[in-house]
């Protein structure tokens, strides 16, 4: 049996078509098609047949269009358990290659990977293919689809449109504009007013050679534009008319096989990340890594070209987002299409979805609000477009978890990528693992000088050795002290240093504004199941160097058990590897989290 939903519905047995008459029973075979695979709950069913408002009947008369389509579904040679009651609903058994819908799918996604794997010819024809299998809009010959047919059609139309967006920007990319300039043609007139399609159409004409063509498109679209919505065309349309103004036909045309000029691009050098930080202190090593994996990255001779992700973890208020926007700042020379920022935090609220940030992302590359799909498995296949080809340094902070941080990553391209995570997340694919620690004693004292003033500092060392100390050389309480020694005058130090070393004072004076130490290790301590956080506090009543066997005797479990916890730990960079000197495995737990941990219940 083969079933086809991208046109008028229909279903046919050995190339003869099977009739299906009757409104209802339509409705049902095209709901449970576009679910194929999946159980339909009564409920849908019933709201999907009778959209305004079910009959006291809806039930009894489901059972007769069910009964009626398995009589429909049988005269076309099928088996009885294609359409079986499952639970509260019903399950159509279809396979992939006998709907067209599940075909078009599978083709789509394929293409996308020959996209990712830089196989531009294999994913264009693979688009083809799919959109061949497209006979008109869907489930078009049903009067009227309702709440449940009428969004899910629509996605499906999104879906398409995306797809042979997605298809004209391969063709052009491939120098074959000729392919696509019909039916973008024929795209435009249906849609004047989307700019993405104008673009494309303008590229198009350029890449061909008929630039004059390409400016009329251009007026014309402008001039629907400013009318119908009175605003000037947004930055994919005239990025398109610069290309068709600044190139003849023999420039704009790329070599076979490379990239084109993609509308929509983000300016050239272009800066979204956040306010550079002070001056770091006490990452050169560190640092110097991040800038030779950059040079590798970015080496144009290099044969690969896939883009890199660099993990930079650490235990909460080391530093990481200072280190890594630091280091966008300084690598800027490397990735001339620009340097992004987005961040999972969101303060007190709950952490933003991946869908967000890559529309976020989307946005600040230039591609219009009206193209961002709600599908995030959508959004993320045009972002990885977006960035393939491209040159560009992306920081995403406060990720925690790689399921989170997976949909944004780029493929193709020379793209580097820092992932900031309190935890190691050891099942990310990563090139690189950075972490970073506490700071040493006389880095320590440096950062406090460089906030409080050097002059300070050599005038009192011991003092600010001590505070230094007492803030346990995290750099977060090393800026908030210093923030705060700044309005306190050179006799009140000792006395700052003296209360800040007792340890029922310390978290409480860690604050500054909204900013606190005490917040932030809460927040890690949060993250943790409810068995990792009892071990952190008994581990912190310890008080000691921790080891396998210690562990187990202060947790009271198991070896197994107590290790795996203690791994747990060190994943979430709670715990500290120390280097035992070949005497076995030894975990430190850092001063202040263990204060923390001794406060908590």
């Amino acid at each position: 049996m083969q079933f086809s939903v991208l046109g008028p519905l229909t279903l046919s047995a050995d190339d003869r078509a099977v009739a299906l008459t009757g409104t209802k029973p339509r409705l049902l075979l095209a709901v449970l098609l576009l679910s194929a695979g999946r159980t339909v709950s009564t409920a849908r069913l019933v709201d999907a047949l009778w959209p305004d408002a079910p009959p006291a009947s809806a039930v009894r008369n489901l059972r007769t269009y069910v009964h009626r389509l398995r009589q429909v579904l049988d005269r076309g040679g099928d088996s009885a358990d294609r359409l079986v009651l499952d639970g509260t609903g019903y399950h159509l058994r279809v396979d992939e290659h006998e709907l067209d819908l599940l075909r078009f799918r599978r083709l789509a996604d394929d293409a996308r990977r020959a996209a990712r794997e830089d196989r531009p010819d294999a994913a264009a024809d693979l688009f083809d293919r799919a959109d061949e299998l497209w006979r008109g809009h869907p489930l078009e010959d049903l009067p009227d689809l309702g709440t449940e047919l009428g969004p899910a059609v629509t996605a499906l139309r999104e879906q398409h449109r995306e797809m042979t967006t997605e298809l004209t920007d391969l063709r052009l990319r491939l120098g074959q504009p000729a392919r696509v300039i019909p039916s973008l043609r024929r795209l435009v007139a249906e849609e004047p007013l989307d700019e993405r399609r104008q673009a494309q159409l303008v590229t198009a004409l350029t890449l061909e050679g008929r630039v004059a063509e390409a400016l009329a498109v251009y007026q014309q679209a402008r001039r629907g534009i400013v009318d119908e919505l009175g605003v000037d065309p947004g930055p994919a349309l005239q990025g398109a008319l610069h290309t068709a103004l600044d190139a003849d036909s023999a420039e704009a045309r790329p070599p076979a096989g490379r990239p084109a000029t993609t509308p929509g691009a983000p300016p050239a050098g272009r800066q979204a990340l956040p306010m550079k930080p002070p001056s770091l202190v006490g990452r050169d090593t560190t640092a110097g890594q991040l800038r030779a994996i950059a040079e590798g990255i970015a080496d144009s001779t290099g044969a690969d070209e896939h883009a890199a992700v660099v993990l930079v973890s650490g235990a909460p208020g080391v530093g990481k987002s200072s280190f890594s926007v630091s280091s966008g700042y300084e690598l800027a020379d490397l990735f001339p299409d620009g340097q992004l920022f987005v961040s999972f935090d969101s303060g007190d609220e709950p952490p933003r979805g991946s869908g967000e940030l890559i529309r976020e992302l989307l946005v600040e590359l230039g591609v219009p609000l009206t193209d961002v799909s709600d599908d995030i498995r959508e959004r993320a296949a045009v972002l990885r477009c977006a960035l393939a080809g491209r040159r560009l340094l992306l920081i995403i902070d406060d990720v925690e978890c790689a399921q989170q941080v997976r949909p944004l990553l780029p493929g193709a391209g020379r793209s580097l990528v820092l992932v900031n995570s309190r935890q190691r997340l050891l099942d990310l694919d990563v090139g690189w693992r950075l972490t970073l620690g506490a700071l040493d004693r006389a880095e320590a004292v440096e950062l406090l000088a460089t906030i409080a003033g050097e002059a300070r500092v050599r005038e009192q060392p011991e003092v600010f050795g001590r505070i230094a100390d007492a803030c346990d050389q995290l750099p977060l309480a090393l800026r908030i002290v210093g923030s705060r020694l700044v309005t306190q005058p050179d006799g009140a130090l000792p006395g700052f240093a003296e209360h800040l070393e007792i340890e029922e004072n310390r978290l409480a004076e860690l604050v500054v504004g909204d900013i606190s130490v005490r917040d932030t290790l809460s927040v890690s301590y949060r993250g943790l199941d409810v068995d990792a956080r009892r071990a952190l506090r008994e581990l912190a009543a310890a008080d000691s160097l921790i080891t396998p066997t210690s562990a187990v005797e202060i947790l009271r479990l198991p070896r197994q058990q107590a290790n795996r916890l203690v791994e747990h730990l060190v994943q979430h960079n709670m715990l500290v590897p120390v280097d035992s000197g070949g005497l076995g495995q030894r975990f430190h737990l850092p001063e202040l989290l263990r204060i923390f941990a001794n406060e908590c219940p």
